[in-house]
């Protein structure tokens, strides 16, 4: 998960939870989280992660089978000129090899063009599904932190382990005792599955 997506939804999360905490009255206090690991313990997210995989290795199987049958094409192609040349040929019997290989050639085109539409569309429904599965975890995490401040009652929660524009990290000291990235775990992983896949 890059840190910048995460940095961004660290401030939506704060602005969020300290708009909410605000409302409410300014007492309460500031915590932090690191969201890099709630990203990475939280359990849905190697399940999600595995999902992407699989769909990766799906559409890479699909499409190593689609350039076998271009190259088989290919080659099928070379023959026929091969044999189109050949002097033993009558002229009757080349001119039905040239038929023959301007078949091939169309249907040669045609895998092509199949080909590159398949990377296409399928690159597009890749980055989509990613995009919504990784979001979708994001959402649980933020909401799952929003519920905890609410009931605790703080005033605002601070993503430590985002990083500013130059480099820096955006919040350059805090307490140990303000990180409750222990807690959000724990009701994160409240009914994860015993056996992760």
């Amino acid at each position: 998960m890059s840190g910048k997506k995460l940095a961004v939804w660290a401030v939506v999360c704060g602005l969020a939870l300290a708009t909410t905490a605000w409302a409410e009255g300014p007492s309460g206090r500031i915590v932090t989280v690191d969201l890099n690991r709630l990203f990475n313990e939280f359990y849905k997210t190697p399940i999600e992660l595995k999902k992407l995989q699989e769909l990766r290795e799906s559409n890479s199987n699909e499409e190593s089978t689609m350039l076998t049958e271009y190259r088989k094409l290919n080659d099928e192609l070379v023959k026929l000129r091969d044999e189109s040349e050949k002097p033993e040929y009558t002229a009757e019997v080349k001119e039905q090899k040239r038929k023959v290989m301007t078949d091939k050639l169309d249907q040669i085109k045609k895998s092509q063009q199949d080909i590159e539409e398949f990377r296409r569309t399928r690159l597009k429904a890749m980055e989509e599904q990613r995009a919504l599965r990784l979001n979708n975890i994001l959402k649980d995490i933020s909401d799952t932190i929003g519920k905890i401040a609410t009931g605790a009652g703080y005033m605002m929660v601070l993503d430590k382990s985002g990083m500013t524009g130059n480099g820096m990290p955006s919040i350059l000291f805090s307490q140990t005792g303000m990180d409750v990235t222990d807690d959000v775990l724990k009701v994160l992983n409240k009914n994860a599955p015993k056996t992760q896949p």
